[in-house]
């Protein structure tokens, strides 16, 4: 007689677990056998968090992500799941206590989602000649030396602009020629 093949353990639990909110709010989550970068560096482009080592705790939850599957292309795969499941994840890592190692994706930059009359900052124009009603601007006070303010575009007619203070739209307007203002560098394309 041979001999006997040795059993694997029953479950053996996975190192690495993947869950957050993606970038439409929906919750996503899954487990990978062991710890792989590409795993890790995909999820923090997904903005998720990803933990490796788990505490026993996160562990017992974390075994009821789904499976997820890193592509060779470097993308993972990381299927939606249950929001319910999602706050247990959150739960067990606040624990005092909770050796778990957490990876937290960088936080997105902050955009300029101020309101002023029922305007919003729809985003950071690149040139002069793109200017439209609702993007950010830069004006120079009317009194010199006063400094620069972030300002609303809340009309435009050719090239001179109406504005209003984004942080006190209460005190009034200016206008001024596109040529006057200043642009806010609106970042990488």
């Amino acid at each position: 007689m041979g001999k006997q093949p040795e059993k694997k353990a029953a479950t053996t639990p996975d190192k690495l677990f993947v869950f957050g909110l993606d970038e439409e709010g929906k919750p996503r989550g899954a487990r990978f056998p062991e710890f792989n970068e590409k795993v890790a560096s995909a999820a923090a482009q997904m903005k998720l968090a990803s933990v490796h080592p788990a505490s026993p705790a996160v562990t017992e939850i974390g075994m009821k992500l789904p499976v997820g599957r890193l592509y060779a292309s470097g993308k993972a795969f990381v299927p939606p799941i249950r929001r319910d499941l999602l706050g247990k994840l959150k739960a067990a890592l606040e624990l005092p206590g909770d050796g778990s190692k957490v990876q937290q994706p960088a936080p997105a930059p902050s955009s300029e989602k101020a309101k002023a009359g029922g305007v919003v900052a729809a985003g950071l124009p690149r040139t002069w000649e793109s200017i439209a009603v609702g993007q950010l601007v830069l004006v120079e006070d009317d009194d010199p030396g006063f400094g620069w303010w972030p300002c609303l575009v809340t009309k435009r007619e050719d090239q001179v602009l109406t504005l209003q203070l984004r942080d006190y739209p209460d005190k009034g307007t200016y206008v001024r020629h596109i040529a006057q203002v200043g642009l806010v560098n609106p970042g990488p394309e």
